[in-house]
C-alpha cells in the first residue's frame, strides 16, 4: 500500500517503546527467534534499537522515533500497533482499532481512497 500511495501522501512508521523487552515482559516467541532487546534507557539507545528494527525488517516506509517520554505512543494509543491517517490540516481522518484485532490495512486503504478522492 505504501508503494501505491507514497506519491500521493506521506507515510511513517512510528517506533515506540519496546513492547516485549528482555528486561520486562518478554515473550517466548521472541526468545525462540533470538530477539532479546532490553528496554532502551536513553534516546541514543532507542535510536539504535529502532535502526536495527528497520534494517532487520527491511522496512521501506520512513520511520520516526517516539521520544523517551513516550508521548506519541500514549497520545495515539499506539501499543501494540495501530493505523492512523492524519489529514493536511493535522486532524485525525482515520483511526484504526487497537492491534492486533483492530489492525485492518484494507479498511485504512478505503479511508485513504476517500480522503484522496480516488
Amino acid at each position: 500500500m505504501y508503494k501505491q500511495y507514497k506519491d500521493k501522501s506521506e507515510w511513517f512508521v512510528v517506533y515506540i517503546r519496546e513492547a516485549h523487552p528482555a528486561d520486562g515482559w518478554q515473550v517466548n516467541a521472541n526468545v525462540k527467534a533470538g530477539i532479546e532487546i532490553d528496554q532502551p534507557k536513553t534516546m541514543e539507545e532507542r535510536i539504535d534499537v529502532a535502526s536495527e528494527c528497520v534494517r532487520e525488517m527491511k522496512l521501506s516506509i520512513p520511520a520516526i522515533i517516539d521520544g523517551m517520554d513516550n508521548k506519541v505512543g500514549e497520545d495515539y494509543a499506539g501499543w501494540p500497533d495501530r493505523l492512523y491517517i492524519v489529514d493536511k490540516a493535522g486532524k485525525i481522518a482515520y483511526r484504526g482499532g487497537k492491534g492486533p484485532g483492530g489492525f485492518k490495512p484494507l479498511e485504512m486503504e478505503e479511508a485513504l481512497k476517500k480522503i484522496l478522492k480516488l
